[in-house]
């Protein structure tokens, strides 16, 4: 006699789906839903990480079915269109995308898929009318704001003990410095008139952890209230100092990380020994577990990120760490050639970006850098050099900086869609998407 088939149960298999999409396993997650095709929530699922993937033929087909069952939902129609427009079908996309545009006016995301829609379409006055409401809408949360910043990226040291191969370190003018204590207090008298509740020990350059005094200045800024996250390449740590994190009670410590065997982890984090960076990443994360510090591991793919992140995964499993968070390394504001120079955009990426157009940066928009000597730049990411610099903490406020002349430059060339003549901004890759 044979055994009765066990159902498939289409909500359960989607919450599987999405964890392992929250977790990055797109692959994965597309495997696990194929077997329920047909099923129009794991459909639109699957079509969504398609596209994500770069392969939106498979997304047309799942959108296009989709769309027969429900002509009127706007998300697969939306879908469908960015499916097209990734095929080089812009002109098919035109009529998806008005009635998109009409449906939900104050969408930016629809606006500039309309822009660049339209663009490839030909249409040039068109296209340029949507970037720029898509570029407004994403501008205007700042304007409302009165451009305060709400985050702040905050470099406690500048010197670095590694040569990481994603890192713009080669263009680093200097590799020393630390923040004294009197700058710090400036920013966090600074910080809290702004309103700022998120603090990021981590800018432009340099490992937190080198600072003599890092754990008493991430005491003083979690004792004022601050949501304060650090990110750390693992090395300067001892058991003592370990043990102490895990009384901080910061809100995230990202643990710099990627690799499998010694070969894969040191040939990207150059001067760092594998062995040594094994011992710290286990001990941190028992260290945290059972705190209120969301601890994870941050791997920069260099290459095939879902391969890289599937080996580095696995391995991190292997030894009791299941928390990994992997982004495709970005070319650090145009300093690290990585991938291809794209020849319309101009850039080095290794970032898939034949359909997108220049937006403003949200980091820009929302928050700013302060150096270790008090220099504050318009770019917390990558502006090792201060290229970017808009002020100075310990002579001006940061609402008085952000709302200064320096800064609203870049914003105009933001809002104008050209910012070539912005250092940094000009070649990075991050507003592409």
């Amino acid at each position: 006699m044979s055994k009765a088939k066990t159902k498939i149960e289409p909500a359960a298999v989607l919450a599987e789906a999405q964890r392992l999409m929250n977790a990055q396993l797109l692959l994965d997650a597309i495997a696990l839903l194929e077997p329920l095709d047909g099923e129009p929530e794991c459909d639109y699922c699957r079509a969504g990480m398609l596209l994500v993937l770069d392969r939106p033929a498979e997304s047309e087909v799942l959108f296009r079915r989709l769309l027969a069952l429900a002509p009127d939902h706007l998300e697969c129609a939306v879908g469908l269109a960015g499916s097209l427009v990734a095929q080089g079908r812009a002109t098919e996309a035109l009529p998806l995308l008005k009635r998109a545009v009409a449906a939900q006016p104050d969408s930016a995301r629809i606006a500039y898929l309309a822009g660049v829609a339209l663009d490839e379409a030909g249409l040039l006055d068109a296209s340029a009318a949507q970037l720029a409401k898509a570029r407004n809408l994403v501008i205007a949360p700042a304007e409302r704001r009165g451009l305060v910043p709400f985050e702040i990226y905050v470099q406690l040291s500048r010197r670095c003990n590694l040569r990481c191969t994603m890192c713009g370190w080669e263009i680093w003018k200097d590799n020393s410095g630390f923040m004294e204590a009197d700058v710090f207090e400036r920013v966090i008298a600074e910080a809290k008139a702004c309103g700022i509740k998120t603090m990021h020990i981590l800018a432009g350059q340099g490992e937190p952890f080198l600072h003599p005094q890092i754990f008493e200045m991430l005491e003083r800024a979690v004792a004022e209230g601050f949501e304060v996250g650090i990110v750390t390449n693992g090395t300067p740590f001892t058991p003592e100092r370990i043990e102490r994190l895990g009384r901080l009670g910061l809100a995230y410590l990202q643990f710099s990380f990627a690799g499998w065997d010694a070969p894969s982890y040191e040939s990207v984090y150059v001067g760092a020994k594998f062995e040594r960076a094994i011992v710290n990443l286990k001990a941190i994360n028992a260290t945290l577990a059972g705190t209120r510090t969301n601890f994870m591991v941050k791997a920069i793919a260099l290459g095939d990120w879902q391969e890289d992140l599937r080996k580095t995964r696995a391995f991190l499993a292997s030894q009791g760490v299941t928390k990994v968070w992997t982004l495709k390394a970005n070319n650090f504001g145009g300093s690290v050639q990585c991938g291809q120079l794209h020849e319309r955009h101009k850039v080095w990426t290794l970032k898939s970006i034949d359909h997108h157009r220049l937006m403003p940066c949200r980091i820009f928009l929302k928050a700013v850098g302060v150096f270790c000597d008090g220099t504050v730049t318009a770019c917390g990411c990558y502006d090792s050099n201060a290229q970017l610099k808009i002020g100075n903490i310990m002579e001006q406020g940061l609402a008085e900086i952000r709302n200064g002349e320096t800064w609203r430059r870049i914003l105009e060339g933001f809002r104008a869609g050209d910012v070539s003549g912005v250092p940094m901004c000009g070649t990075c890759d991050d507003p592409f998407g």
